[in-house]
């Protein structure tokens, strides 16, 4: 009896172990079928509506797929890459030393060229490219961003070796002062960087090396190294203190010309004043004498002749040291002293 009950424990407790392992089996099992069925659907995804799919197999590309629910094997059988759609840019920024001026590494001086009249500038850029063909970019896109940068030095020295440093930016304004073909040449410096990448891209694809991006705009901001600046700010404060000099000297010969006219107009106007005044006297003394020798006849001209005489020979008798008067009808003199006539 005692031997009996001495034995059961033993066969409960291999009963209980054998559940225990049965149920921790299925549990795993569960585990490992939930994440096999998720291994299964893990490249099944959402494209966005901006974007587009691009799906390899064993490294190759085997499809394009656009913006809406892709299906695709489970890595590593495929696997799925996720790029922006042909519309949309990405922008990239061309990296320099973030310094004004010219560092002794080499490298850092990756912003700065050399203009075609032998000047330096500092060009800061940043462009956007749209992918244009998706497998070439699938299949090059560890090389895509340094080939760019690449690129763009090589493109942006093409550019600036073509112009001076005035077709760049404002660096001599007395030089552009009416200057349309500076003017036009800064305009045209963005259009021509971006010609210029293109065709480099171009003929990297026409030798099967394609990125497959094509350049669709860059922003440029243009600057002089911080060796030259203050040289070329020395130049602009002593042109800007030249024309402020010149247009002083413009507003005073501008007043004295204005002021010597109105001295002419006055010493003209006051000259022909007195000119009439002149004559008018002139004519109210010559009056008489005019009335005179018109040879008027009768009484009239008889009493004013002798009007006249007797006004005029009292002034001539005043100034004459003697007088002798005679009669003209006969022998009769008289002598006067001067001034007995007072």
């Amino acid at each position: 009896m005692r031997s009996a009950v001495h034995k059961a424990p033993p066969e409960n407790e291999g009963g209980a172990w054998a559940q225990s392992a049965e149920l921790s089996f299925r549990f795993l099992f569960a585990i490992v079928f939930v994440l096999g069925i998720g291994w299964a659907i893990s490249n099944c995804r959402q494209v966005p509506a901006d974007s587009r799919a691009v799906v390899l197999r064993f490294g190759s590309v085997v499809r394009e797929a656009g913006p809406g629910l892709l299906l695709a094997l489970p890595r590593p059988f495929e696997h799925v890459m996720v790029l922006p759609s042909a519309n949309r840019p990405i922008e990239f920024d061309v990296a320099d030393n973030g310094h004004d001026g010219i560092s002794e590494n080499p490298r850092d001086n990756a912003g700065f060229f050399l203009t075609g009249d032998t000047s330096v500038v500092r060009i800061r850029a940043v462009f956007f490219y749209q992918i244009t063909d998706a497998n070439a970019y699938v299949l090059s896109v560890a090389h895509v961003v340094p080939a760019l940068g690449r690129l763009y030095a090589a493109s942006a020295l093409a550019v600036t070796t073509r112009r001076d440093l005035d077709t760049i930016l404002v660096a001599r304004p007395e030089r552009n002062v009416g200057s349309d073909a500076a003017r036009t040449g800064r305009e045209s410096l963005r259009a021509d960087l971006v010609a210029e990448m293109n065709r480099r891209l171009d003929d990297l694809a026409s030798h099967s090396v394609s990125l497959g991006v094509r350049v669709s705009r860059v922003d440029l901001l243009p600057s002089i190294p911080a060796e030259a600046k203050g040289a070329f700010d020395s130049v602009l404060f002593s042109l800007q203190q030249a024309q402020t000099r010149i247009a002083q000297a413009r507003t005073e010969a501008e007043m004295t010309l204005q002021k010597a006219n109105q001295d002419r107009d006055r010493i003209l106007t006051d000259a022909q004043a007195h000119a009439e005044e002149q004559v008018t006297q002139a004519r109210a003394r010559t009056a008489a004498i005019l009335a005179l020798s018109a040879d008027t006849q009768g009484l009239s001209g008889d009493m004013l002749a002798r009007q006249l005489y007797q006004e005029q020979i009292v002034g001539v008798l005043g100034q004459a040291g003697k007088v002798f008067s005679a009669d003209a009808a006969g022998a009769a003199r008289l002598i006067l002293p001067a001034g007995a006539q007072h």
